[in-house]
């Protein structure tokens, strides 16, 4: 096994040093001026294509705010390129680093973040860089140029651009629930893909990845809830000969930030001291992916609990009521038919009417007359069913609505869980390639020192991955409980439905019968008319000829007899003329 070069032992060319200063010359036109990059330059033309499209939103051009923590490196190790490491003791360690505390740095300039990167010294041991934005659907508080600056000087690929356009101006979530990581190191690199900066302490061989994860986080701009799902693009660059390590988050608020900088400033693994060697700088990365997969795992106990109370308070209203199903066919079929099928027992008959020439008068009324079925009883019903219609005014199209917005929030945790587990999954499987597969000089000490390390991070991957199984579970059965309920509530607004309709159809029908009543009403009175018509046709011509007959007598009780013949038979004689 070889023994690990010194930290301050990096190879470098001019030329390299001329690439990049020109690289950072032309900032403007990242993506497509990285130095040595392994993309083709159709590849890089689509990178800048997008950036083009992508950044006027993703960034704000307004507000720039760029937050540094970094290690100091006011005093560092010099040792030659014979020494080792290992083989300077602790006490000289301890000795050669200095106490100073790292501090929280803003930038808000282009100008700003020129003067703080071009010192023309080795970057720092660890060097991390926050990017905020007002919240998960908002651009990053930082302009393009200063974003492309910071991109060119640590030479970031444009693989990592596509974590960071998840941030941009919308209304909706945008992506989709996506996360995802991406790996694109440079251990196997050819030489002529690799910069060397001696002047930085770069040696051009690094561990470089990208990842973009979600999680749960307490939110007041989400309606109807105190959580919101939450977004966090991490960039992660480490040099494995020189041990400097490079971090760049993005997010919609300073939680991520403020975990890291509170492990940077206090906790032991981050102290000048205890990143003395590249192997103990490289367990280092681990501490801080250990805070970025507990961020990725809390809180979602709470949140689902939040939909379960949720989704069993809806469920226990539809399932607490009660609806009689069964109905009374006879009466339903009596009330279609308006009673035309009613016995004739107990219909109300005339009283018959004989007449001289046979016909019976109680017929002739029967052909022209309906059933007159008292109110009293549909009356009665349709108040029942009004009282019934009010117990389902608890039940809304807006509950349903609600149940449907339920049922997406739980639909988008799956999804977010799922895609989550993929992308922690991917990240422990590099890890892992790279504790076993890689066979590089430079791993093969990290591997034989950092193997501890690595297995405790390895289960703290898997016991991570293992909470989101657990709650996908949860959701699985919670989505299948609120979408039977759902189901259910609709049956219910189904039957408030059916129920309003059929009091307006009993109503309409019970007016139908009065006007029926007063229908008949109006055809007897009509058919009385008529036989009374009838009648006055039958017995007139009696009448008048039993008037006549008896006409002579009176008349001669009036006037003579001859003179009443007389003036018939002038008026006839004059008639004939």
């Amino acid at each position: 096994m070889s023994s690990p070069l010194p930290l301050n032992h990096v190879s470098t060319t001019t030329s390299g040093k001329d690439e990049f200063d020109q690289s950072c010359d032309d900032f403007d036109s990242y993506p497509s001026n990285l130095c040595r990059s392994g993309h083709g330059k159709t590849a890089r033309e689509t990178a800048n294509t997008i950036w083009e499209r992508e950044s006027k939103r993703t960034f704000n051009h307004k507000k720039s705010i760029l937050k540094f923590v970094e290690t100091c490196d006011c005093s560092k190790i010099n040792v030659s390129a014979s020494e080792s490491v290992v083989s300077t003791s602790a006490d000289q360690l301890t000795q050669n680093f200095c106490l100073c505390q790292p501090q929280l740095q803003a930038v808000d300039s282009l100008e700003k973040l020129k003067n703080h990167l071009d010192t023309n010294e080795a970057d720092p041991r660890v060097r991390y860089v926050s990017i905020q934005s007002g919240s998960a659907k908002n651009p990053l508080n930082c302009s393009p140029a200063m974003f492309q600056y910071l991109c060119t000087y640590h030479q970031i690929p444009p693989s990592a651009l596509n974590c960071v356009y998840s941030f941009r101006t919308i209304l909706l979530s945008y992506d989709y629930c996506l996360a995802m990581f991406k790996d694109e190191n440079t251990l196997l690199a050819s030489q002529g893909h690799t910069l060397a900066l001696d002047h930085l302490g770069r040696s051009g061989r690094e561990i470089r990845y990208s990842f973009l994860l979600r999680s749960v986080e307490n939110s007041s701009s989400v309606p109807g809830t105190s959580w919101g799902i939450r977004q966090l693009a991490v960039y992660h660059s480490f040099d494995v000969q020189s041990g400097q390590a490079f971090w760049m988050t993005c997010k919609g608020n300073s939680a991520i930030e403020s975990s890291i900088y509170d492990a940077i400033s206090n906790d032991s693994t981050f102290k000048p001291g205890a990143l003395r060697s590249v192997p103990e700088a490289f367990s280092a990365t681990f501490d801080i992916l250990a805070m970025i997969l507990d961020w990725c795992d809390e809180n979602w106990r709470w949140y689902i609990n939040e939909m379960v109370d949720k989704v069993m308070e809806k469920a226990g209203m539809v399932k607490t009521y009660k609806i009689a199903d069964e109905p009374n066919f006879p009466d339903l079929k009596k009330r279609l038919t308006f009673g035309a099928q009613a016995d004739d027992s107990k219909r109300p008959r005339s009283p018959s009417v004989d007449l001289e020439c046979g016909i019976r008068l109680r017929n002739y009324i029967k052909a022209f007359s309906f059933s007159n079925k008292p109110t009293g009883q549909s009356r009665a019903y349709i108040e029942d069913a009004v009282d019934e219609l009010e117990k389902l005014e608890v039940f809304s199209f807006k509950e349903l609505q609600e149940f449907q917005e339920l049922l997406e929030r739980i639909q988008e945790a799956l999804l977010v869980l799922k895609l989550n587990y993929q992308a922690i999954k991917q990240l422990r499987d590099h890890y892992q390639a790279l504790m076993t597969q890689y066979r590089i000089p430079e791993m093969e000490t990290i591997r034989s020192q950092c193997r501890n390390s690595f297995l405790q991070f390895s289960r703290r991957s898997r016991s991570v991955e293992g909470n989101i199984e657990t709650r996908q579970a949860q959701l699985d059965s919670l989505h299948k409980l609120a979408q039977e309920n759902k189901t259910l509530y609709e049956s219910v607004l189904q039957y408030k439905s059916f129920q309003t309709d059929r009091i307006y159809a009993d109503s309409a029908q019970s007016s139908a019968h009065n006007m029926e009543i007063i229908a008949n009403k109006t055809k007897q009175e009509t058919t009385s008319m008529h036989v009374i018509t009838f009648v006055t046709l039958i017995f007139l011509p009696a009448t008048f000829m039993a008037g006549l007959a008896e006409l002579p007598g009176i008349l001669e009780f009036i006037y003579p007899i001859s003179k009443i013949r007389l003036y018939w038979v002038e008026e006839r004689l004059i008639t004939d003329l």
